[in-house]
């Protein structure tokens, strides 16, 4: 009887290492999720600082124009960037199952990025192809919260995930727009749909790095 309490003590032992240890794997990609968030924060930021010194200028360089249209390649390349280094940093660590996610999350926002470059250059109609654009930009980040949310059993991700989904499809079937800046007297607008893919892809993703490590500390 004693020998069966001990064994049985020691197989719960063992489940609780088990568990500590994927929780403290799933931290380690934490970082991943913040410094995506950074990346994204300033590329609007440097969409603002652009915007407001064209708008104070005379006359606009075509140079000028060329940075500021360049700008929407910032986040490829931090994604791609981040993406390489999480990659090295966790296959030293043997961490498997975080390269895992962290592959999904890549193709997850460097293919929602691809997607909006390439819908931007395409002729299916500008209506069409701002719906896409908006639309995958904010699905892919979203799916992955999911995915995130299922396998590191979070109920937390996955009901965040889902209210954001649902604010989304309210605010976009609303398609209320609103003024974001002015340029040279004419209102720069866009919609509320829209700012919240921003922040969905920005705040959001230093939130769930913040979870992810705060479920790493427990």
């Amino acid at each position: 009887m004693a020998q069966n309490v001990a064994e049985a003590i020691e197989e719960v032992t063992l489940i609780k290492r088990v568990i500590d240890r994927t929780q403290n794997d799933f931290s380690r990609i934490a970082d991943f999720f913040i410094a995506i968030g950074i990346v994204n924060v300033v590329t609007y930021l440097l969409y603002a600082d652009m915007l407001q010194l064209l708008n104070g200028a005379d006359h606009v360089p075509y140079f000028a124009w060329c940075v500021f249209r360049g700008l929407k390649y910032v986040s490829v390349a931090g994604y791609g960037i981040l993406l390489y280094i999480y990659r090295r940093r966790l296959k030293n660590w043997n961490n498997h199952l975080s390269v895992s996610l962290i592959n999904i999350w890549g193709i997850l926002l460097i293919g929602g990025e691809i997607f909006r470059l390439f819908f931007a250059g395409t002729y299916f109609g500008e209506q069409d192809a701002y719906f896409f654009q908006r639309t995958l930009t904010f699905l892919f980040p979203l799916i992955g919260c999911f995915i995130m949310g299922f396998v590191i059993q979070d109920k937390l991700i996955v009901w965040a995930a889902s209210a954001v989904g649902i604010l989304y499809m309210c605010l976009a079937a609303l398609g209320i727009a609103v003024t974001v800046a002015d340029f040279h007297g004419n209102a720069v607008k866009t919609g509320l749909d829209v700012l919240l893919t921003a922040a969905v892809v920005s705040v959001g993703m230093i939130l769930l790095g913040v979870e992810l490590k705060r479920k790493g500390e427990r």
